[in-house]
Formats: structure tokens, C-alpha cells, sequence
């Protein structure tokens, strides 16, 4: 088996020349994110890394964002870490954060960091994280949810259509009574 070998420069160049937008974004090792400034840092560089086509608002309030990020990591000792290694689990739910997004059902896309003071959001991605949940189960899971939709919406619009077409029957019935009486008295 051969090796592949490329220069990184002129593979950039040839993507670049046939219309490829290309971004260079140096992710340092979760071990290396050792301060909430660097968390948050984090945060905005694997945003942008997982969903570069998606407009982000352009203002970052940078003081905010150390209070959610801080929130995080503070939730993340209470459990017995120590700063550093709370700052580097962060690190490690917020990567999964966006590797996952797509599974979490979110009704809009990750922008900010107040996403991270979401307790069941953060509870399922670290669910992701601890292999308690896979992508191939989700997907099954989905599946299994849409085949029981299916089959209830099947089983029970025909008993509900059933049951209004038997109301629609009894109330022209009880309307047709009506027409009878009042012909009858006149």
C-alpha cells in the first residue's frame, strides 16, 4: 500500500483556483483550552468550523459570552472537576455540541453561547458524549417514531373520520325530526 503525500500550500492553491472557498482554522487540543477566554474562543471557531455557510449575527458581546461560558464550567465543577479540567470538558460539549447539532432537533441553528445555559440541551449532548447515545440509534429511533406516527395517524383518522361521520348523520337525522315536527304542526 502506498502513501499519499500532499503540500498543504499547493493543495490550498488548486482548491482556491477551482472555486473553492478554503479556511484555515487551527483547533488547539482540548488540553490546550485552559481559561474561559479561550472556551469561548473555542466556541465561535468550531461554530464557524461546522456551519461556515450559515450568517451568524455579527456583533459578539464578549462579556456575555464569558458569563455563559463560566456558567458551564461552574456546572462542571459542582460535579467534582477541577477548573481546569471543567474548562477542558467544556471544550469537549461544545465540540460534540456542533458535531451533534443536527441530532438535537433544535428549533433555530447554535449562534450564541446562551445555548450552553440549556440544561436538557446540554444533558442530551453530553449523553453524545458519554456513548449513551449513538447516531445510528437516533436515525432507528427516528424511524421507529415515524412507522407508529404512521400507523396511528392511518388507525385513528379512520375512527375519527368514522366517529364525524357518524355525528354528521345523527345531527342531519335530529335536523330532518325538527322538519317534521314543525311540518306537522303547521
Amino acid at each position: 500500500m502506498s502513501s499519499l503525500y500532499f503540500d498543504e500550500e499547493e493543495a490550498v492553491e488548486t482548491l482556491r483556483e477551482r472555486g473553492y472557498r478554503v479556511v484555515k482554522v487551527d483547533f488547539p487540543d482540548t488540553q490546550n483550552i485552559t481559561t474561559v477566554k479561550k472556551l469561548v474562543e473555542y466556541f465561535y471557531a468550531r461554530r464557524f468550523y461546522y456551519n461556515s455557510n450559515r450568517p451568524y449575527p455579527a456583533s459578539i458581546d464578549f462579556k456575555d459570552d464569558l458569563k455563559y461560558a463560566s456558567d458551564l464550567v461552574r456546572s462542571r465543577q459542582k460535579l467534582g472537576l477541577s477548573r481546569k479540567n471543567a474548562v477542558r470538558e467544556a471544550a469537549v460539549l461544545i465540540d460534540a455540541l456542533f458535531k451533534y447539532e443536527p441530532f438535537l432537533k433544535l428549533r433555530e441553528p447554535i449562534n450564541h453561547l446562551t445555548i450552553l445555559t440549556s440544561r436538557p440541551i446540554m444533558d442530551r449532548v453530553c449523553m453524545y458524549v458519554n456513548g449513551e447515545v449513538s447516531e445510528v440509534e437516533e436515525v432507528k429511533n427516528e424511524e421507529f417514531i415515524n412507522e407508529i406516527n404512521e400507523v396511528y395517524d392511518k388507525e385513528y383518522s379512520q375512527r375519527d373520520f368514522e366517529k364525524a361521520a357518524e355525528k354528521r348523520r345523527f345531527i342531519l337525522e335530529s335536523l330532518d325530526e325538527r322538519k317534521t315536527r314543525k311540518c306537522g304542526k303547521d
